[in-house]
């Protein structure tokens, strides 16, 4: 792996870390309203996100495991 290659691996981490931690919340926010569509498309968002850019990344199976959870 170049030192690149390294860095934008490195950067999609940290992103999805914070996506991760978002998502935390905004779960507890869906539950407490279950038909809060903004919420929904949010959550939604946030994990078609991680899916698209470790597909980018070639990370398959994180690309697999976020495909479901969309």
């Amino acid at each position: 792996m170049t030192e690149l290659d390294e860095e934008i691996v490195n950067e999609f981490l940290v992103e999805s870390y914070e996506n991760l931690d978002q998502l935390d919340r905004d779960f507890i926010e869906l539950e407490k309203d279950p038909r809060n569509r903004e919420m929904l498309a949010r959550i939604f968002r946030t994990i078609h996100t991680i899916k698209g850019t470790s597909g980018f990344l070639g990370l398959e199976k994180l690309q697999k495991v976020t495909h479901v959870g969309e």
